[in-house]
């Protein structure tokens, strides 16, 4: 976790205050609390991140239970390539968002949303009825691409959970 601000005292004591959020990886980051526990967390991203070769990365707390997840395209995505994204987690990449939803044809255009289609928010026999997915453990929401021909574009990952 980092602090806003942080002083040192005569001792060497680093004492940390100001807004307290969880560390997240990406080009510009945010979270933000909101009404009766439920949390949205917003992860930006551009293109370069999708060419790294590390996923983009949300830590969900232990006990947390996901909601929702999107993706909202800032500037639209162009590569040199066919180029899908994935969201999900280490055991499933496509648990949230699958590479069928998230193209580069679906993400070429500002302001498109990607919404969830994977099977950690679906039933498998009944696709329009929605599934929670709990994490008993903290674990990390991965947003990665397995092309790394990505040339523009950028995005924002929202993750609402309690």
């Amino acid at each position: 976790m980092t602090r806003a601000s942080t002083w040192s005292n005569a001792d060497g004591l680093v004492v940390g205050f100001g807004r307290n959020t969880p560390e997240l990886s990406g080009a510009l980051t945010e979270t933000e609390n909101g009404i009766g526990g439920i949390k949205t967390a917003s992860v930006k991203f551009d293109w370069t991140n999708l060419n790294a070769a590390a996923a983009i990365k949300y830590n969900i707390p232990a006990g947390s239970r996901v909601l929702d997840v999107r993706l909202v395209v800032n500037t639209g995505f162009t590569s040199t390539g066919t180029n899908t994204v994935a969201v999900g987690d280490a055991t499933t990449a496509g648990g949230f968002i699958t590479t069928t939803a998230a193209t580069t044809a679906t993400m070429a255009t500002a302001d498109a949303v990607i919404n969830c289609d994977g099977v950690y928010v679906f039933a498998t026999t009944d696709t329009t009825a929605t599934e929670v997915k709990v994490y008993a453990a903290a674990t990390d929401l991965l947003v990665a691409s397995a092309q790394t021909d990505w040339t523009a574009g950028s995005a924002t990952l929202h993750v609402t959970f309690i």
